[in-house]
């Protein structure tokens, strides 16, 4: 929380402790903040609220006088906290490169800044019973509020390119593939039906999305087997499989070797100086 002080303040956005981390400015009526990246600088005038993403700015500059809110949010750690429900708001703000600022009502900044104060009570004192609960049902709020304005703003029926889409579903896929959702659970997030992104993969990637999951598992399974430091058991529960015989099979199908058959061969390479075997999966865009 950024209390009124008589003196002008500064974060510098752009030092290492601050660049990985996303930012939701909430400045009150009265305030002025100025966000500078690139010899830019943007003035905020409040009431306003801004979302910076990660490495987009190098410097926040906040007036004397001035009431706001930040949120820092570290990049790639949000579905931790967030609810499925809130994910495709988030996704559709993550892939946002550039500041968005928008004008807002004084009771929206005062609002948002009781959400952002009450994460800050529970994070001094995690320890208390339902603290984790909180700080997601007030970090929830704050997306959705802010992810309601942005949405205001552009055509609802606007899906964004295929580039774009696919870059989503990549990211949810790294974030979420050792829990074997379904499509339609990726499509969900994605704010799409599930035959539209089947048809999107199919399109620009020549593979089905079932095909693209179940490959992104096999890739983290081979590269499990041959750093060696695990069972085969161990791989497949840390991958989502509860019966190894599964996982097994599962490998088997799509590399034509058994788990421990593929582990040894890789190690046999190795020693002999040979090249790891390769899987042959598309890439992304």
């Amino acid at each position: 929380m950024i209390a009124t002080h008589y003196e002008a303040r500064r974060w510098a956005l752009g030092s290492t402790t601050f660049r990985p981390f996303i930012h939701l400015l909430c400045v009150h009526s009265g305030g002025v903040a100025e966000i500078s990246a690139e010899g830019k600088t943007t003035v905020l005038a409040g009431p306003v609220l801004a979302w910076l993403p990660a490495g987009c700015a190098t410097y926040l500059d906040v007036s004397a006088g001035t009431a706001a809110g930040l949120l820092h949010l570290k990049s790639g750690a949000w579905h931790r906290y967030l609810p499925p429900s809130a994910e495709p708001a988030y996704l559709a703000l993550e892939g946002a490169r550039e500041i968005l600022a928008l004008p807002v009502e004084p009771d929206l900044t005062t609002t948002v800044s009781r959400s952002i104060a009450a994460i800050a009570s529970e994070i001094s004192t995690p320890a208390r019973s339902g603290a984790a609960s909180i700080m997601s049902a007030e970090l929830t709020l704050c997306m959705l509020r802010f992810w309601r304005l942005f949405a205001g703003d552009h055509n609802p029926d606007e899906e964004g390119s295929s580039t774009e889409i696919l870059s989503r579903f990549r990211r949810l896929l790294e974030e979420r593939y050792h829990q074997h959702l379904r499509v339609a659970d990726y499509a969900g997030f994605l704010g799409m039906t599930p035959d539209r992104l089947h048809a999107l993969c199919t399109r620009e990637l020549k593979r089905s999305p079932s095909a693209l999951i179940q490959q992104r598992v096999v890739k983290e399974a081979a590269a499990r087997l041959e750093a060696g430091t695990a069972t085969v058991k161990q791989i497949a529960f840390a991958l989502g499989f509860k019966d190894t015989a599964y996982f097994s099979r599962f490998f088997s199908k799509h590399t034509g070797e058994a788990p421990g058959a593929w582990q040894k061969r890789v190690a046999a390479r190795v020693r002999s100086g040979r090249s790891k075997p390769t899987l042959n999966f598309a890439d992304w865009p």
